[in-house]
């Protein structure tokens, strides 16, 4: 159980650097670069064979960070990246690297594929042993035809895209010309992204941006990028120590803000595992008491007020409120028959009217987590909810904001891309004895699936597993 909240960290951070960036901030990243070169190790020639993947700067430390990816006739190279941090015009870090003389290692000096991108995305059909209902018809096509994106073809829950790049194999010197195929099949929960030979429509490899927890084997953690990565794990099944907890002060003092900031929200209690307890039966006295009422606890945090200024139920600017587990920055809602799909039905709804929201529902640990009466399925949604906003509203005071790729619906003009808020689905009915986390790149929806375990009750429900 103390694996999730780790899980979760590594998956905020490891795509920060898909977020959407402005020309502006490209620029200036660029003329970074360019007045750094010495200090990064780049030559003339460097210059003129890189792209801005992200930047953005960081208005609380004054930090630019800027990801630089490496390109060879202007295809990027797989997973060959800078990460550079300046302040001031000055380097401050760097990390990563490039491939020295990579136009002597390619397998195609033209940089023209022999396979199609349609060929290459049957192809990766074929490799993840699905089968498409529809031929594929292209969308749209950008960067001069080296990203074209198709329709789901019916195998997949959002359009089909065929991106062409550089894969360097991982044993040996030879860089192979490839499309990498972003692929959501409907009968799993993964999101992969699949290379496949432009020469030949072999398959190099594929990437599960889906991340799954490994409980039964810990050695399942040890994840290499690159690798045909069916599930991705991560954590460890060693406990937290007490100086391992978050601190929401300290975080709310590294911001600059006050830790006590003004109330941006309506009334709203909420009956949960509060932190910091891991999970029911971690929580002292008799099970009756294994739960807690939290009142308004975005104003607990001591967060940055950007973090909190739609309130936790609502996503626009127009004041619109949820009386459910829905807000801008998650919707939270049972899958028991797995059709991920959001629905105000499957939420849990306050049992008072708005603007004084009341989620106090008191669950019988006696009985399983899915039954509705007593309100089982309610508290465990609940809960659900309020830990994400927890995890959003203290990340936030992190660094982890809009302009980083962070998960919201509206970012309220603050940079980054929108309409990506965390659909948390408690209680999914794909899976048992697991959880998985779906972050695909800023501006699109990830989604959480925690599964109930075949273990004795209270502890057998993801949703309640802090």
């Amino acid at each position: 159980m103390r694996k999730t909240l780790l899980l979760l960290i590594t998956v905020l951070c490891s795509f920060a650097s898909m977020a959407q960036t402005s020309d502006a901030d490209k620029n200036a990243a660029l003329q970074l670069v360019s007045a750094n070169r010495a200090d990064i190790g780049l030559s003339a020639d460097d210059l003129n064979n890189l792209m801005v993947s992200s930047s953005y700067m960081d208005k609380t430390s004054g930090i630019r960070y800027v990801y630089l990816l490496q390109t060879y006739k202007d295809i990027p190279v797989y997973n060959q990246m800078q990460v550079l941090t300046f302040r001031n015009n000055k380097l401050l870090s760097k990390a990563g690297g490039r491939i020295d003389a990579i136009e002597q290692k390619v397998n195609s000096f033209s940089g023209f594929p022999s396979v199609s991108a349609e060929s290459a995305v049957m192809a990766a059909i074929t490799d993840r042993k699905l089968s498409a209902a529809q031929t594929p018809l292209v969308v749209s096509t950008k960067d001069n035809g080296r990203k074209i994106e198709f329709g789901n073809m019916g195998v997949s829950r959002e359009n089909i895209t065929a991106q062409l790049m550089w894969y360097p194999a991982p044993v040996g010197k030879s860089i192979t010309l490839a499309w990498q195929v972003y692929i959501i099949p409907t009968t799993t929960s993964d999101y992969w992204l699949v290379r496949i030979d432009a020469s030949n429509s072999s398959s190099l490899g594929a990437d599960n941006l889906t991340v799954y927890c490994g409980w039964d084997d810990p050695h399942k953690n040890d994840f290499v990028f690159g690798v045909d990565n069916n599930k991705l794990n991560t954590g460890l099944k060693t406990g937290f120590g007490n100086n391992q907890l978050f601190d929401f002060k300290k975080a709310a003092d590294l911001s600059g803000n006050s830790p006590t900031g003004p109330t941006l929200a309506d009334n709203a209690a909420y009956r949960v595992i509060p932190l910091p307890f891991e999970a029911p039966s971690f929580m002292p006295g008799p099970s009756t008491t294994w739960h807690a009422l939290r009142n308004n606890p975005w104003t607990a945090t001591g967060v940055l007020p950007n973090a909190v200024t739609l309130k936790w139920h609502s996503d626009d600017n127009a004041g619109t409120d949820y009386n459910y587990t829905r807000g801008n920055d998650t919707w939270a809602y049972h899958d028991r028959t797995n059709t991920n799909t959001p629905d105000p039905t499957r939420s849990a709804t306050s049992t008072t009217a708005l603007p004084n929201l009341t989620f106090d529902f008191t669950p019988d640990y006696t009985l399983e987590p899915i039954v509705t009466s007593p309100p089982n399925q309610q508290f465990n949604i609940t809960n659900l909810f309020y830990w994400n906003n927890i995890i959003h509203d203290v990340m936030y005071a992190y660094g982890f904001d809009e302009v980083s790729g962070n998960f919201q619906f509206n970012n309220l003009g603050r940079g980054g891309l929108g309409n990506d808020y965390v659909r948390a689905e408690a209680q999914d009915g794909g899976g048992t004895n697991n959880a998985n986390f779906a972050t695909p790149p800023d501006g699109s929806l990830p989604r959480m699936q925690m599964y109930l375990f075949t273990a004795p009750t209270p502890d057998r429900d993801g949703d309640v597993d802090n």
